[in-house]
């Protein structure tokens, strides 16, 4: 009889262990893959979520659309406006989360107004950029400082750069600045960026799923490195800050 127990409660640890790797396995694709339909969703959120009035004024816009082939070979996609004067200030502007270029409008709006070139990107994954894994800041920090070489060679050696992001893009220009960003960048604004990818995960799980986050998220980060061959979701991002720009954390 003791014998029968043991294996049967065996057999329901075992099973209850399937179940969660599972289930976080799940969470992991649910937090990091979108499809082409989810994308453009995103795309109509952020429209949606601006004023007539800022919309109207981006698509009056003489709007140039700015491609870049990631080092791990996504085509991103950006749109341009050129400033209304020959200035040498130049923003870049980064979306958050589940989102696109979009949301950005009314900050695009304001840079613009006070005479800068504004480069809009969609984050890979995002908008009309290639991919389906979302990079939560990390991966995108290297798309971000390929986007400033891109302005540099295009726009001339004297250009003043500005990196502003809000959310997961916050938290992308924090951790662009860890890559040695040239001197041409300027100044870096993060409004509501976040520190650790994990700390996000856990948020995401805990509000949008309503499940424990222990121990999905920690199996999901185990899963996260096996599949990217990275530090996983514990990467710090703002440790990553390393630029002497005071403006970065």
């Amino acid at each position: 009889m003791t014998a029968k127990w043991v294996k049967i409660t065996a057999a329901a640890v075992a099973g209850s262990a399937v179940s969660m790797i599972g289930a976080s396995w799940l969470a992991y694709e649910q937090a990091t893959h979108v499809t082409n339909r989810q994308k453009e969703k995103c795309k109509e959120l952020a429209i949606s979520e601006n004023t007539p009035d800022d919309n109207v004024w981006y698509v009056k816009q003489p709007l140039v659309e700015w491609r870049l082939n990631s080092a791990d070979g996504l085509l991103l996609r950006a749109s341009f406006i050129p400033a209304k004067s020959d200035h040498r200030k130049v923003v870049i502007l980064a979306h958050g989360i589940n989102h696109a270029r979009e949301q950005m409008i009314p900050y695009a709006r304001w840079f613009h107004e006070h005479d800068y070139h504004v480069l809009m990107p969609d984050a890979r994954a995002q908008g009309e950029s290639g991919g389906h894994t979302i990079g939560f800041g990390w991966a995108d920090r290297l798309d971000y400082q390929a986007w400033v070489n891109q302005v540099i060679t295009t726009l001339g050696d004297d250009v003043e750069i500005v990196l502003m992001g809000i959310s997961m893009g916050a938290a992308t220009v924090m951790a662009a600045t860890g890559e040695g960003l040239p001197d041409n960048v300027k100044a870096v604004v993060a409004d509501s960026g976040f520190q650790l990818v994990y700390k996000m995960a856990k948020h995401i799980v805990r509000t949008q799923y309503h499940l424990p986050t222990f121990p999905l998220v920690q199996i999901a980060d185990r899963i996260s490195q096996l599949k990217t061959g990275t530090a996983g979701l514990k990467k710090t991002l703002v440790s990553s800050c390393r630029s002497p720009i005071s403006q970065c954390c």
